[in-house]
Protein backbone atom coordinates (compact mmCIF):
# COMPACT_ATOMS: atom_id res chain seq x y z
CA UNK A 1 0.00 0.00 0.00
CA UNK A 2 1.27 3.77 -0.98
CA UNK A 3 1.12 6.95 0.77
CA UNK A 4 2.06 10.15 -0.44
CA UNK A 5 3.03 13.17 1.19
CA UNK A 6 0.68 16.25 0.86
CA UNK A 7 2.85 18.88 -1.50
CA UNK A 8 1.15 21.69 0.80
CA UNK A 9 3.13 20.44 3.97
CA UNK A 10 6.39 21.84 4.76
CA UNK A 11 9.74 20.05 3.23
CA UNK A 12 7.03 18.24 0.70
CA UNK A 13 6.36 20.90 -2.27
CA UNK A 14 8.40 20.06 -5.06
CA UNK A 15 9.25 16.00 -3.99
CA UNK A 16 6.32 14.83 -1.59
CA UNK A 17 7.32 11.92 1.00
CA UNK A 18 6.36 8.19 0.15
CA UNK A 19 5.36 5.03 2.43
CA UNK A 20 5.11 1.84 1.02
CA UNK A 21 3.36 -1.05 3.35
CA UNK A 22 5.07 -4.56 2.15
CA UNK A 23 4.31 -8.09 3.20
CA UNK A 24 8.14 -7.78 4.36
CA UNK A 25 8.21 -4.26 6.06
CA UNK A 26 8.22 -0.81 5.29
CA UNK A 27 10.18 1.56 3.11
CA UNK A 28 10.16 5.25 3.82
CA UNK A 29 11.07 7.46 0.58
CA UNK A 30 12.43 11.38 1.16
CA UNK A 31 12.91 12.65 -1.82
CA UNK A 32 15.65 15.65 -2.26
CA UNK A 33 16.44 18.10 -5.26
CA UNK A 34 19.81 15.86 -5.99
CA UNK A 35 19.71 13.56 -4.04
CA UNK A 36 17.13 11.62 -1.80
CA UNK A 37 16.87 9.14 1.10
CA UNK A 38 15.42 5.30 1.39
CA UNK A 39 15.15 3.05 3.74
CA UNK A 40 13.28 -0.37 4.65
CA UNK A 41 12.72 -1.43 7.66
CA UNK A 42 11.44 -5.43 8.31
CA UNK A 43 8.94 -5.55 10.64
CA UNK A 44 10.71 -7.78 12.83
CA UNK A 45 13.33 -5.08 13.50
CA UNK A 46 10.92 -2.20 14.28
CA UNK A 47 11.33 -1.27 17.79
CA UNK A 48 8.50 1.48 17.69
CA UNK A 49 6.80 3.82 15.86
CA UNK A 50 5.78 7.48 17.01
CA UNK A 51 2.73 9.44 15.10
CA UNK A 52 2.46 13.07 16.16
CA UNK A 53 -1.06 14.17 14.77
CA UNK A 54 -1.63 18.26 15.68
CA UNK A 55 -5.03 19.58 15.61
CA UNK A 56 -4.03 21.79 13.23
CA UNK A 57 -1.54 20.85 10.18
CA UNK A 58 -0.38 17.43 9.13
CA UNK A 59 0.91 14.65 10.90
CA UNK A 60 3.92 12.57 11.44
CA UNK A 61 5.46 9.18 11.57
CA UNK A 62 8.52 8.85 13.07
CA UNK A 63 9.90 4.74 13.04
CA UNK A 64 12.96 3.67 15.11
CA UNK A 65 14.72 0.56 14.25
CA UNK A 66 17.41 -1.07 15.37
CA UNK A 67 19.72 2.41 16.55
CA UNK A 68 17.93 4.32 13.02
CA UNK A 69 15.03 6.33 12.83
CA UNK A 70 13.94 7.83 9.97
CA UNK A 71 10.67 10.26 9.92
CA UNK A 72 8.03 11.28 7.47
CA UNK A 73 5.74 14.19 7.89
CA UNK A 74 2.91 15.71 5.45
CA UNK A 75 0.37 13.03 6.04
CA UNK A 76 -3.44 12.83 7.36
CA UNK A 77 -4.18 12.08 10.86
CA UNK A 78 -5.75 8.60 9.18
CA UNK A 79 -2.74 7.78 6.98
CA UNK A 80 -0.41 7.95 10.06
CA UNK A 81 -3.22 5.69 11.85
CA UNK A 82 -3.31 3.27 9.02
CA UNK A 83 0.59 3.43 8.97
CA UNK A 84 0.63 2.33 12.18
CA UNK A 85 -1.80 -0.03 11.90
CA UNK A 86 0.00 -1.91 9.10
CA UNK A 87 3.32 -2.02 11.25
CA UNK A 88 1.54 -3.75 13.78
CA UNK A 89 -0.35 -5.92 12.21
CA UNK A 90 3.16 -6.77 10.14
CA UNK A 91 4.47 -7.27 13.32
CA UNK A 92 2.00 -9.58 14.22
CA UNK A 93 1.61 -12.00 11.17
CA UNK A 94 6.17 -12.21 11.72
CA UNK A 95 5.46 -13.21 14.74
CA UNK A 96 2.91 -15.47 14.65
CA UNK A 97 4.77 -17.32 11.92
CA UNK A 98 8.08 -17.75 13.65
CA UNK A 99 5.76 -19.49 16.89
CA UNK A 100 4.72 -21.60 14.18
CA UNK A 101 7.59 -23.00 13.11
CA UNK A 102 9.14 -24.96 16.26
CA UNK A 103 5.83 -26.69 15.90
CA UNK A 104 7.14 -28.20 12.51
CA UNK A 105 10.91 -28.30 14.03
CA UNK A 106 8.65 -30.62 16.87
CA UNK A 107 6.94 -32.84 14.24
CA UNK A 108 9.83 -33.43 12.29
CA UNK A 109 11.90 -34.58 15.34
CA UNK A 110 8.89 -36.90 16.51
CA UNK A 111 9.12 -38.31 13.29
CA UNK A 112 12.61 -38.75 13.00
CA UNK A 113 12.47 -40.51 16.70
CA UNK A 114 9.37 -42.39 15.52
CA UNK A 115 12.16 -43.28 12.51
CA UNK A 116 15.24 -44.20 14.77
CA UNK A 117 12.60 -46.57 16.45
CA UNK A 118 12.10 -48.06 13.39
CA UNK A 119 15.44 -48.59 12.31
CA UNK A 120 16.10 -50.31 15.80
CA UNK A 121 13.27 -52.85 15.04
CA UNK A 122 14.55 -53.31 11.99
CA UNK A 123 17.81 -54.54 13.42
CA UNK A 124 16.60 -56.99 16.42
CA UNK A 125 14.52 -58.36 13.70
CA UNK A 126 17.37 -59.10 12.19
CA UNK A 127 19.09 -60.16 15.39
CA UNK A 128 16.48 -62.15 16.25
CA UNK A 129 16.14 -64.28 12.31
CA UNK A 130 19.73 -64.94 13.02
CA UNK A 131 21.19 -62.76 10.12
CA UNK A 132 23.17 -60.53 11.90
CA UNK A 133 25.17 -61.05 15.35
CA UNK A 134 23.97 -59.43 18.68
CA UNK A 135 27.88 -57.69 18.82
CA UNK A 136 26.56 -56.13 15.32
CA UNK A 137 23.48 -54.98 16.43
CA UNK A 138 24.94 -53.43 19.65
CA UNK A 139 27.17 -51.59 17.33
CA UNK A 140 24.53 -50.61 14.46
CA UNK A 141 22.87 -49.28 17.84
CA UNK A 142 25.27 -47.54 18.81
CA UNK A 143 25.88 -45.67 15.60
CA UNK A 144 21.82 -44.91 15.28
CA UNK A 145 21.38 -43.55 18.84
CA UNK A 146 24.66 -41.38 18.18
CA UNK A 147 26.84 -42.88 21.01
Amino acid sequence: MKFVASRLSSGNKLFPAEIYLEPSGITIKIPGLFSGETKHFDYDHIASVEIDTPLIGFSSITIFAGGTMMAANGFTKAEVKQIKEGIEKGKMEIKSAMQNEPNHTHASSTTSNISIADELKKLKDLVDDGVITSEEFEQQKRKILGN
